[in-house]
């Protein structure tokens, strides 16, 4: 029988760590959910959800079985278990394990013999031996591997994804030892279908990279050709969708307004950090990433060269966005092309406003983006960019439009829009 109160303790409450710990608890554990965000634990222990994979109900329904939300950290000492799942973000383009840090710091302070920590926010592979191991045993006194186990586990979270959730989804695992990777192995196997196990640590923090790495290749590959296929006048909608229908040697990708989200942007560049340390470049994958980067530049480019064409000053012209979030059918606006496209187009005095369904309000540089409500008056702008495919925008009649349109999705069958 084991010595802790609680069996799972996740520090960290947002995308990542909120599915964890219902799943958990879904799965008949014990799970304490720790964030030092006061305003987000009460809610949720009202049973709010400011994640949107999470509904309110369920929520309330995880509240009945044993999971309780709290501030204090003192109760991660009460935990066998216990996931870091912080943010990492880039803060003067570096990473910044700044909150992997101090949640590290605030288990040192609870550890015990028996405890078992597992690192999952995104970083660069060494983290778990270089950063995490030192604060723990340096703090506590105690011995990694021996005293207590540790690992990481990359987080695998598609928001918005219904066909692959939190539980069927692969669960990548690792240990610093194989009794580490045991026992962390036989905890993620309680809660998600498929658990596959990998040598160590350095390995398991590879793994989230190389995944997001290759999307961020292949996205920049087929956004360069789209540049190329637009200068020879060839439809790179029509290449793309016909280069599909082989099937073997070839993975669909479409070209953008360019990369969202927390992962694709950032995760390659924890890899640049990583194997610039070693004195080694990755310059395929950096030179991805200055394509991508590039093209909510070159969306404006097209935009003013489309109202040149129809003699319309792109200064003081007003033009609507149709979806602001990084991808579709969500509300989640991080690392979204359409902030740099705004930017871009307020520095130029357009008139910019918005729609999505799931974005209530927007700010860009300080400035509020006003909200369009009435979609009867799309003709009312000088330009429509579509954006973001959100299902919703399905529902409009794009042919009954007269103001220009410019598709950057290639979603949508407008007879009368120019597309990316």
């Amino acid at each position: 029988m084991s010595k802790f109160k609680y069996d799972l303790a996740v520090i960290g409450l947002g995308y990542v760590g909120l599915p964890l710990a219902i799943e958990a608890a879904n799965s008949k554990l014990k799970v304490v959910g720790y964030d030092i965000n006061e305003s987000l634990v009460t809610n949720l222990n009202n049973s709010t959800s400011h994640v949107e994979d999470i509904s309110n109900n369920q929520v309330s329904n995880s509240l009945e079985k044993d999971l309780i939300f709290t501030s204090d950290s003192e109760i991660l000492g009460e935990s066998e278990y216990i996931v870091i799942s912080v943010p990492t973000p880039l803060t003067d383009y570096q990473p910044d394990l700044s909150f992997v840090e101090a949640a590290t710091k605030s288990i040192a302070e609870n550890l015990q013999k028996g405890h078992v920590v597992i690192l999952e926010s995104t970083t660069y592979p060494g983290t778990t031996l270089e950063i995490v191991k030192p604060i723990l045993e340096k703090s506590s006194k105690l011995t990694a591997g021996e005293d207590f186990l540790l690992g990481y586990s990359p987080e695998r979270i598609d928001p918005g994804n219904e066909k692959w959730t939190f539980k069927n989804t692969p669960k990548i695992v690792s240990g610093i030892n194989k009794k580490s990777l045991e026992k962390i192995s036989k905890f993620y196997k309680l809660i998600i279908d498929e658990v596959v196990e990998v040598s160590g640590t350095r390995e398991a923090e590879m793994v989230k990279l190389i995944e997001n790495t290759y999307r961020q290749v292949n996205i920049a590959m087929v956004n360069e050709l789209a540049i190329l296929s637009n200068m020879l006048d060839i439809d790179i909608w029509e290449v793309v969708e016909a280069a599909k229908t082989k099937p073997f040697g070839f993975q669909s990708f479409r070209p953008g307004p360019g990369v969202g989200g927390h992962c694709i942007p950032i995760d390659p560049k924890y890899l640049s950090f990583k194997t610039r340390q070693i004195g080694q470049p990755v310059r395929f994958v950096e030179l991805a990433q200055e394509i991508n980067n590039s093209m909510p530049n070159y969306v404006v480019a097209r935009i003013s060269e489309l109202m040149n064409k129809k003699e319309i000053l792109l200064k003081n012209s007003k033009i609507l966005i149709l979806g602001v979030a990084y991808k579709k059918d969500i509300g989640d606006t991080r690392e979204s092309p359409a902030l740099d496209i705004i930017e871009s187009l307020l520095e130029k005095s357009v008139d910019i406003s918005y729609y999505d369904p799931h974005v209530d309000e927007l700010t860009v540089n300080k400035r509020s983006i006003a909200r369009e409500e009435n979609l009867e008056n799309l003709s009312n702008f000088d330009l429509i960019l579509i954006h973001t495919p959100h299902s919703k925008f399905q529902e409009i009649n794009f042919d009954s439009v007269t103001s220009l349109i410019f598709d950057s999705t290639g979603s949508f069958t407008i007879s009368n829009a120019n597309r990316l």
